[in-house]
């Protein structure tokens, strides 16, 4: 390549310029611009620059003016020192126009430049569309859409519809098995519908998939042919063979019965797609797999057909992938086209299509009249279509087009950027106008000496594929400001970390990551403790934390390093580029605006007030249990913060209750407050944006931030900012720390390895992006996808080391997944060429010992000419106790009171779980039928499922996991809108998700539909819940009430009273089974169902308990044993005690007389609309027993 120089270079053609990392390339491309305008006399609006981020675009913008202006001063007054400037007017290239024609052009420049073409790559598309909207076939009144993931579902949904419920809804069990449910569905698509050139494989046409469904078929027939004819003979060669391995997870004896069981259900149910886990061992290529040494498997015709139809039962699923595919890509342009809308990868395709298509020609002819000249920074981050439109438009002519970037830097993959769009575009121009910039301006000679010897280790491939080469550099200042008195000054330290005994063969993450982060936090306390004491100076002062870089992989890890800061009182801050909505301090100001947008709702007053910005305790808001005064002073605060939302904005509403609530002075002195506080008041501007811009009211604001906080926006408009400008050491993921430099650089975890593809990879054929999801030539995909990752782990290194300016550290040691790491790589790959480039790394490094480590190291260092050296279990600097002092409010600890009070133990969050179980400790979850323990009074064995009848509900499994799944559904179910298809929808979904079988479909639903369908019973009258609206109902109401000291003698008490002819109900049986220890504290639970049917408020309970395997048994006088061995009585007039307290509250007007209608236990099971009453419990208690309870369990003191 040839040495690019900003001077010479011609300004005409495409041209590739390599930048590699500080080498000035954003100066380059200022001075390129500058040359434009003066040699050329080109606008600010005629040339186009590209840059891929808003920071990015404004940076450049604001370096570009600059550089104008300074321009404009030198040749004005020629007083300025400008070496750059000087060398043009001097006549360095034979383009220079003269000093008169350079200012008059660099001043029109200069006050026309508001109107620079400099934009992002999604901002040009956008331009280049609406300003050429007859030929690109544009609409005008296109809405842009900044997030397609809601479409995406939809589509998605639409497809599981149309082909599970048709006919190949046999391949629902399939799908289920394999857990592919809509989320993975909505993933699998992710990153394959924005690019119209990429291959995705396999895809089958209509023919094929009936051929192949066809051939599932006739293979299933044969295997159910073989297994009635050989089913005796092949349970004696599962029985006897001596061939079989008999260990616990294959062939053991005890299993046998259970696998031909299951081979038999499976073949008699008619479903080749519904096969059963275990399967696999009547294949024959399993039975080879698990065969006995020096024995040879069994074999038989049986076991080949299996293993045959498994692999058509994985082909069709495979298939079945593709078809989602086609029907998304579809789909996904008709409702664009439809509802009028573009996403922002929208922009690209569709300005490359209008370009590729019959006006193309015409629109890139007027593009390059709009646009003379065109600059794209950072180039190694484009992908396939960004590349094409700029060919497409560029391609003809001699216009200026610049393509600057550092393919050594390429590390956005997972953002889309495809490095093979550089390496394409690096063929396509010639190679005289391949540049590359050599002069570091950013680190010390010995710094780039050190990473020059690294990275040209390997010499001819040092980042795996030959196109992207290491060119050395040099440094252009030899500058050495940093001075480290008694440390060793090689700019480059490797701390190698061996293994010990009990670390076996590789170093285990955990306990690497503990001895790393010791040793780094070790060593930057010393540095600073060696700047306070002079003796670590930077330009002539003291090392100070800003000087000092962390890069981290993942924010874990910088979450570690931040702690093991923080405890020897090194201030550090995380730059990350997460979003401000995956915050905790997001979903706690959406859980405030829900409190103060409905004030009167007051259990969204409580959410509020545990808050950290509120910061009351749960024992605080017990509290105001106790003392309505106190809590209605309470909710008349967060009327007040309404009626200031509502009348003077949100703005005003926000920072009244920062103020009112304290909660800088409450979140400051927290060891992550600043942090914590930062998060606040980008949530307060941010809101207060969105509710200006959209004109939004309090329901819609909530609404905005509600979407914003489940499904977090991509874009780069809401990262995280940094907390605090103070002195601190930075704490940086390599992908946010691109761009940016620091003085001392630690690079702790660049060891991380090359992971295993799933079931789809990513690779490239040539230059053609290519997914393959199970394709023939699959084995070889997955090794492209392989040594690609290896080449992007290289150049995350590079990344990674290049940040530095005169110190780095790279920790170095065998970790575990360290064989095919950037290291292992540079420093252990042996010059060949081979295929499979992980694969054969990972045999170099497999048994290679610590010797044979650190001496690769070591004779590296003994080479670098003192640039580098290596350190072997290196100890920290400074003890614990000496360490820095911090320079950070709030992050020294203050001095606390010894605490000589008593804590009270009897105090507890109580339940009918716990009440029921004799006051065992347990957490009180939603009610999910969990059943009472064995040795508990009331304790059944379970029938056997076997006496049921088959594919009735009475065999559906039983438990807590078949509660969570009824519970499910009914929790999310519409019930006076349920249509059939989206029911069986409903059910399938839960069905996968809770792991039973899709056979189950058909009972699930049509228990549902008798549910909905049912006349049940109430006092005088009946009623259907398939007549409820959401509106009228609530699922899972979540209650917590005070408890003051009770015992269970006094509830039984009570409801010995009130037994027999008082409530019609005999609860005397109840209360000799209450046995609970005293207690008080708080009582906490979920009621399944409230709704108000005829102006009556109900309690319902859904109970998938398994009383029989006929309707009979489910009967009223079963019921009743079941109520009461259970505790179910108790557990409802407990849950009536909340809820009447919550309707008395709520609505003055209620009464218990006149407004509650019962209380009704659901046996799922048993329901039955040709049984009037069946399965269906009923009760409603006198008004005097609930009160009577209230006042006991709420204020027991009154009771005793």
């Amino acid at each position: 390549m040839e040495i690019y120089d900003n001077l010479t270079i011609e300004l005409s053609g495409a041209n590739l310029i390599e930048a590699s990392a500080g080498t000035g390339k954003t100066y380059a491309i200022a001075c390129l611009f500058l040359r434009l305008v003066v040699e050329q006399g080109l606008l600010p609006e005629n040339i186009l620059v590209v840059t891929f981020t808003e920071a990015a675009t404004k940076e450049l913008k604001g370096r570009i003016r600059e550089r104008l202006r300074l321009g404009r001063d030198f040749f004005s007054h020629n007083e300025a020192e400008d070496e750059f400037c000087a060398a043009l007017q001097a006549g360095a290239n034979p383009w220079w126009p003269g000093r008169e024609k350079a200012l008059e052009r660099l001043d029109l420049a200069l006050q026309t430049f508001d109107s620079a073409a400099i934009s992002t790559i999604h901002g040009f598309c956008s331009r280049a569309l609406q300003e050429n909207a007859f030929e690109s076939g544009s609409l005008y009144d296109t809405e842009l859409i900044t997030d397609q993931r809601p479409l995406i579902q939809e589509i998605v949904a639409d497809f599981w519809r149309n082909n599970f419920f048709g006919e190949d809804s046999a391949l629902l069990a399939t799908v289920l098995r394999k857990k592919w449910f809509l989320d993975e569905m909505a993933g699998f698509l992710r990153g394959k519908l924005g690019n119209p050139d990429l291959v995705v494989m396999p895809l089958f046409d209509k023919e094929q998939l009936a051929q192949l469904s066809g051939d599932c078929r006739r293979s299933y027939e044969q295997l159910q042919a073989a297994w009635q004819e050989k089913r005796m003979e092949l349970a004696e060669i599962f029985a006897s063979h001596k061939g079989l391995s008999r260990a616990k997870d294959t062939y053991r004896a005890d299993l046998i019965p259970g696998l031909l069981a299951a081979m038999d259900e499976y073949l008699a149910a008619g479903n080749p797609f519904e096969i059963f886990a275990g399967i696999e061992k009547f294949s024959a290529a399993y039975l080879r797999s698990q065969a006995l040494k020096r024995e040879e498997p069994p074999s038989h015709e049986f076991f080949n057909c299996c293993g045959e139809l498994l692999e058509l039962v994985e082909k069709r699923f495979v298939a079945l992938k593709g078809s989602l595919f086609l029907f998304a890509r579809e789909r996904l342009a008709l409702c664009k086209a439809e509802r009028n809308i573009r996403f922002y990868d929208d922009l690209l395709t569709d300005l490359y299509q209008a370009l590729s298509g019959g006006s193309g020609r015409e629109l890139a002819a007027r593009l390059r009249e709009r646009y003379r000249a065109a600059l794209v920074d950072e180039f190694q981050d484009t992908d396939p279509v960004q590349y094409r439109i700029f060919r497409q438009i560029f391609a003809q002519g001699a216009a200026p087009l610049f393509l600057i970037g550092d393919p050594k830097q390429a590390i956005y993959s997972f953002r889309g950027a495809d490095i093979f769009a550089y390496l394409e575009a690096r063929e396509d121009v010639p190679e005289k106008n391949r540049f590359t910039m050599d002069r570091n301006w950013r680190s010390a000679p010995e710094m780039v000496d050190a990473l020059n010897i690294l990275f040209l280790q390997q010499e001819r491939r040092p980042f795996i594929f030959p196109a992207i080469a290491y060119p050395s550099v040099s440094a252009a200042r030899d500058k050495r400001p940093l001075v480290l008195a008694g440390r060793d000054p090689a700019p480059l330290q490797v701390w190698y970390l061996r293994r010990g005994e009990e670390d076996r063969k590789v170093i285990g993450i955990g306990e690497a990551n503990k001895r790393i982060v010791q040793m780094l936090a070790g060593e930057i306390s010393g540095l600073l403790a060696d700047g306070r004491a002079g003796r670590a100076l930077l330009d002539g002062r003291a090392v100070l934390p800003e000087d000092i870089a962390v890069i981290v992989r993942s924010h874990d890890q910088a979450a570690l390093v931040q702690e093991a800061l923080r405890a020897r009182s090194v201030p550090s801050v995380v730059q990350s580029s997460a979003s401000l909505f995956t915050t905790r301090e997001a979903r706690e100001m959406y859980r405030i605006l829900m409190a103060v947008a409905e004030p009167s709702r007051e259990v969204l007053v409580r959410a509020a007030l545990a808050t950290a910005l509120f910061g009351q305790s749960g024992n605080e808001i017990a509290a105001f249990f106790e003392d309505d005064q106190a809590w209605e002073a309470r909710l008349a605060v967060f009327k007040d913060y309404h009626d200031l939302w509502r009348e003077r904005g949100f703005m005003v509403f926000f920072r009244t209750m920062l103020s009112r609530e304290s909660v800088r002075e409450r979140i400051l002195p927290l060891s992550d407050g600043e942090r914590r506080l930062t998060n606040i008041l980008h949530c307060g501007e941010v809101l207060h944006q969105s509710a200006t811009a959209g004109m939004l009211g309090m329901e819609a604001l909530c609404a905005w931030l509600a979407e914003r906080v489940n499904v977090p926006p991509e874009n780069e408009e809401f990262q995280i900012r940094l907390e605090s400008d103070a002195k601190a050491v930075r704490i940086v993921t390599i992908h946010v720390s691109k761009g940016l430099e620091y003085p001392i650089v630690f690079c702790p975890f660049s060891w991380g390895g090359v992971f295993d593809p799933d079931d789809t990879v990513v690779c490239h054929d040539d230059f053609c992006q290519v997914v393959d999801f199970g394709s023939e030539d699959f084995a070889q995909h997955r090794i492209k996808a392989g040594n690609e990752a290896l080449s992007e782990n290289v150049r995350l290194l590079y990344v990674a080391l290049t940040r530095a300016k005169y110190r780095c550290y790279l920790v170095w040691g065998r970790f575990r997944h360290v064989e095919t790491s950037a290291p292992a790589y540079l420093l252990h790959y042996p010059d060949e060429e081979v295929l499979d480039a992980v694969a054969r790394l990972s045999g170099v490094m497999k048994d290679i010992s610590d010797q044979d480590l650190v001496a690769r190291m070591t004779g590296l260092a003994e080479g670098g000419q003192q640039c580098l050296t290596v350190a072997v279990d290196p100890l920290p600097a400074v003890p614990v106790e000496e360490s820095a002092p911090s320079t950070v409010t709030g992050s020294v600890l203050p001095e606390f009171i010894p605490f000589s009070g008593t804590i009270e133990s009897d105090w507890r969050v109580a339940s009918f779980t716990a009440f029921a179980a004799g006051h065992r400790e347990s957490a009180e979850l939603p009610d999910r039928d969990q059943g009472i323990s064995r040795g508990t009074p009331g304790w059944e064995p379970e029938v056997l499922a076997s006496t049921a009848p088959t594919g009735s509900l009475f065999a559906f499994p039983r438990g807590a996991t078949a509660g969570l799944f009824f519970h499910s559904i009914f929790e999310q179910l519409d019930f006076a809108t349920v249509q059939d298809d989206a029911l069986e929808v409903l059910v399938a979904n839960l069905l996968g998700r809770y792991g039973f079988e899709i056979s189950w479909l058909a009972p699930v639903c049509a228990m549902v539909r008798k549910v909905l369908g049912t006349a049940i019973p109430v006092a005088g009258d009946s009623l259907f819940l398939g007549d409820l609206h959401r509106a009228d109902r609530i699922a899972e109401m979540e209650f917590f009430l005070p408890l003051s000291f009770v015992e269970s003698r006094q509830v039984a008490k009570i409801l010995t009273h009130w037994s027999g002819t008082k409530t019609g109900t005999d609860l005397s049986g109840v209360a000799e089974r209450l046995s609970f220890s005293r207690v008080q504290g708080m009582v906490r639970g979920f009621m399944d169902l409230v709704f108000r049917q005829g102006g009556k408020y109900y309690l319902a309970d859904w109970k998938s308990n398994h009383l029989g395997n006929r309707l009979e048994d489910y009967a009223r006088d079963r019921l009743a044993i079941e109520m009461e061995q259970k505790l179910y009585h108790f557990q409802y007039l407990l849950y009536l005690v909340a809820l009447n307290r919550y309707l008395e509250r709520r609505d003055p007007a209620y009464r218990y007389a006149s407004h509650f209608g019962g209380v009704l236990y659901l046996f799922l099971r048993g329901v039955d609309p040709a049984l009037p009453g069946n399965g269906i419990c009923f009760e409603l208690p006198p008004e005097g027993l609930v009160r009577d309870l209230t006042e006991c369990l709420i204020a027991a003191e009154e009771c005793r």
